[in-house]
Parts: structure tokens; C-alpha cells; sequence
């Protein structure tokens, strides 16, 4: 343990001893100097800096069910030696358009196709991108229940005749040569939809029918999608678009020479489509995990490492001892005393691997008590039962900054005659993925968070050294003479 003290002395009188000089240079004619109230507040202010490099119990757990929301899905499968296999599928309602923006003078028959267009970010695929890969798409035959989970089965929520379409393809543009796969920066899979269907919606938009006018009338209308890799290995998407287009196409004619040098008008066909439904943040969709830990990384835990895993797999427990911390503040003995800060670094590294697997770019520290409700309810952090941080790879550290809160919560607590019990505390360490928004004020700007949930990107494996953590605690105390 290291720990700085700064102190500092002071007086209102010592303070005009400093200022006379300069008084008696303003104001020569005065014969008498006032010393009224230098002795009223008089003392030591005492700075402490405690640093503690000091060992958190702490627990590798294992969970395999979590909440799985997200606006992102995970699509595909992969099998590596120290990280284990995983298979991802994933289920999703849509958001339909209120009006279809087809020129009324577009007949059915001027109508092409439909199609499912997945869109997955290059640099969003973990593993081969050129392994073969097959997928099905399903309609939805009942709602999906509001308590989904990552090990919601989707069977009973649709058939075989509700098979809408199927593809074999590879995650990678290389098909469309060196140029086009360098300048665009994602992958787009097509899924041809049923005729039947791209008339049916034609049609209904056509003769204005209210169940595209709300979300919940158009979900029980078409209850959803279910994505499901069919045939695969080695290559896993992060699926962050989800559309479904209609296709037409228009006769046209312009005026232009003709062969025979003289002019007249030539007819065209030219092509369009637009957007009709989409999973977006306002909808249900969750993904459907298949985690299964390799024994690499279940020998690591049997071994007292601390790993973390995503999606799913292991999250870590652990016994924040601030009741050392509360009781190092109550024994400072001095009359004030005020809390500057706390705060709390994890150093963490990658579990390596022969895929390039990385670690999680951000850890929630949660109440164990409250973690459930936490992503139920979709809070964020509050800085007093939640925190989270962002991974220091210059430091190779975990960061939770803004704990003073929290601490002086548990003060409080003492104050109102309720003890330290366990549940004070008892946090869990969990991956998350993080959304902020920077606020603009007149005078600075600071970074909220706005969501906050389990991380589903990427696979991850995170290796905790809990046995050297590094909690630095700033407050200041004042003797009063």
C-alpha cells in the first residue's frame, strides 16, 4: 500500500501576514493594521492519497442465459480450440414503412421481387470470410414473448411451411473483384422472398390497409423473422442491417438519334426498389446463442483464473472491500472531512488464442443483487450500484473512475444506523457494450451513456489479475484549533 499525505497548514492570520506588505504599499498613510477574525479559523488540512495495489476476492462464474437484445445479430458458427464452438441464429420482429413510395402509376404486374438483405460490416466477421455458408429464413408464426432470452428456442414459433427463403453464400465481396472489395467496407447477402408474398404487402399497401399504420398491428400481422445458419463452419457475422426490399421496374421512352441518323424516341426500362420493412431499435429482436466453453478456458477457471467470455460463458463475482475503505476514513480522527474521489483499475489481458479472439472493450461493474434488473429494465449506470469502464490498452487496465458515489452512499447508510452487509459489498463484472452521447452546454460538454448492454459483437476472452487491482482513494480531513 502507498500513500501520500499532503498537508496543509493555514490561518486567516498567517494570510494577512502575507498581504500586509502589500497593504502597507497601497496605503502608507494608515497608521493601524486590523486583525479582526485571524483567529477564527485556524488548523490542518490533510490531503490523503491512498493507493492500494491490493488482491479482490473475486469468483469465475458461469451463466448461460442473458439477455440478448440488441440491434445487432450474430450469424454463423465457429470452432476454436481455446475459446470453444458457438452458434449463432437470431429472431427479429420488423418495423414496416406507413406508405409504400411507389408512383401510383406502377401496376402489380410492373412488380419484380422481394428480397431479405442482410448487411454485416467487414470488419465485423471473426474467422474465414471466404467459408461456404447456408441460411434459411422463416416467418414467424406466433409473437415472440417479452421475456426472450439467449437460449430461447424458437421451435413452436415457426414450420417448415413458413420457409420463406434459403442462400448459400461466403461473407466476403471478393466475387466482385480487388477494387469493389476494397472500397466497400460491407457484406450484402440477398434472400429472394416468395412472389406470393411480395404481392400480397403490394397490394395491401395499395388499397391502404391500417396495419402498417403501428408497429403492434403490423407484428400481428408478421410476427417476425428467424434467421438460422443451416450449414457452415469457420466464419460468424455481426448482422447490423436487416431489410427487406420490393423491386419494379418502369417503361419509359426518351429522344435520341436512332441508327438511321434520324431522331425519334427510344423506349427504356429502368429499375428501382424501396425499403418496406427493417428490424430497428424499436422492435423485439434477440439472438439465439450456443456457447459451448472449450476446455482450455475451463481448465483456466479451475485453476483460480479469472476469465471472462462473450456471448456468454463466464462473468466474474467480486468483494469490493469498501468497509476497509469506510473504516481507513471513520480512524482519520480529524473534525471535517470530505471525500474527493474513488477509484478502482482491473489490469486485464487477451486469453490467447489461433483466431486473433480480442477482449472486451468495456466491463460493467454491477450489483450482483441488481445485474438481472439491470438489463431487464435497460438502465444505464448510475455511479452508485453500477459503473462501467473502458479497456486502457496503453495501461492494459479497466478504469471505473466516478465510485465517490457510491461510497458515499454506504456513509450515508451508516449515518442512518444500516451496517456493511455483503449485499454493500457484492458486484459482478460483466462485458458490455456501450452507447454515448456527447451533451453541449454553454460553457463545456460531457459523454452520457444512453445504452448499455451485454456484449454480443464479437466473441471475447478477457483474463482478469484480480490478485493486483490498484484502488486509489482521495479525501481530505481539517483539524479545527
Amino acid at each position: 500500500m502507498k500513500a501520500l499525505n499532503i498537508r496543509i497548514r493555514h490561518s486567516l492570520a498567517a494570510l494577512g501576514a502575507l498581504l500586509l506588505p502589500m497593504s502597507l504599499g497601497l496605503t502608507s498613510c494608515e497608521d493601524d493594521t486590523s486583525v479582526i477574525g485571524s483567529g477564527l479559523a485556524t488548523g490542518e488540512v490533510n490531503i490523503m492519497i491512498d493507493s492500494i495495489t491490493t488482491k479482490v476476492p473475486s469468483t469465475a462464474v458461469y451463466y448461460d442465459s442473458f439477455d440478448a437484445r440488441t440491434i445487432s445479430k450474430l450469424l454463423g458458427r465457429i470452432n476454436v480450440p481455446e475459446y470453444g464452438s458457438l452458434s449463432a441464429s437470431f429472431v427479429t420482429q420488423l418495423l414496416s414503412a406507413q406508405k409504400m413510395n411507389i408512383p401510383d402509376s406502377i401496376p402489380l404486374s410492373d412488380v419484380d421481387s422481394m428480397r431479405l438483405v442482410l448487411t454485416a460490416p467487414t470488419s465485423a466477421i471473426t474467422g474465414d470470410s471466404l467459408a461456404p455458408q447456408q441460411l434459411k429464413v422463416y416467418r414467424l408464426t406466433k409473437q415472440l414473448p417479452s421475456d426472450i432470452s439467449s437460449t430461447f428456442d424458437p421451435k413452436g414459433y415457426y414450420s417448415q411451411a413458413s420457409l420463406l427463403g434459403q442462400r448459400s453464400y461466403t461473407l466476403s465481396n471478393i466475387h466482385r473483384g480487388d477494387s469493389a472489395m476494397k472500397a466497400d467496407s460491407y457484406v450484402r447477402v440477398p434472400i429472394q422472398m416468395p412472389m406470393e408474398l411480395c404481392r400480397e404487402i403490394f397490394q395491401k399497401y395499395r388499397a391502404g390497409d391500417p396495419v402498417f399504420e403501428w408497429p403492434a398491428s403490423f407484428n400481428e400481422y408478421f410476427p417476425g423473422l428467424y434467421v438460422e445458419q443451416t450449414f457452415g463452419n469457420g466464419c460468424l457475422a455481426n448482422i447490423t442491417g436487416v431489410e427487406m426490399y420490393t423491386y419494379w421496374h418502369r417503361t419509359s421512352q426518351y429522344y435520341t438519334k436512332l441508327e438511321d441518323g434520324t431522331y425519334g424516341y427510344v423506349n427504356t426500362v429502368k429499375r428501382d426498389s424501396v425499403c418496406l420493412f427493417a428490424s430497428q431499435p424499436e422492435v423485439l429482436s434477440s439472438n439465439v446463442i450456443n456457447y459451448n466453453v472449450s476446455d482450455y478456458i475451463k481448465g483456466l477457471v479451475a485453476r483460480g483464473e479469472r476469465i471472462l467470455t462473450t456471448p456468454g460463458g463466464y462473468m466474474v463475482d467480486v468483494q469490493f472491500p469498501v468497509r476497509e475503505l469506510v473504516e481507513k476514513y471513520q480512524n482519520s480522527g480529524n473534525a471535517l472531512s470530505m471525500v474527493s474521489s474513488l477509484k478502482f483499475e482491473i489490469p486485464a489481458t487477451v486469453v490467447v488464442n489461433s483466431h486473433d479472439i480480442a477482449l472486451c472493450p468495456y466491463l460493467l461493474m454491477v450489483k450482483k443483487s441488481e445485474r438481472e434488473a439491470f438489463f431487464r429494465e435497460n438502465k444505464v449506470p448510475d455511479g452508485i450500484t453500477s459503473f462501467y469502464a473502458a479497456y486502457d490498452s496503453e495501461s492494459g487496465t479497466y478504469h471505473f473512475n466516478g465510485m465517490r458515489s457510491y461510497f458515499l452512499k454506504v456513509l450515508e447508510d451508516l449515518e442512518n444506523g444500516k451496517q456493511i452487509d455483503g449485499e454493500a459489498a457484492e458486484f459482478t463484472l460483466v462485458p458490455v457494450s456501450v452507447t454515448t452521447e456527447t451533451v453541449n452546454n454553454y460553457t463545456s460538454s460531457y459523454e452520457m451513456v444512453t445504452r448499455c448492454a451485454p456484449y454480443i459483437a464479437y466473441p471475447t476472452m478477457t483474463r482478469l489479475y484480480m490478485d493486483r487491482c490498484a484502488i486509489v482513494f482521495t479525501y481530505s480531513t481539517q483539524e479545527l484549533r
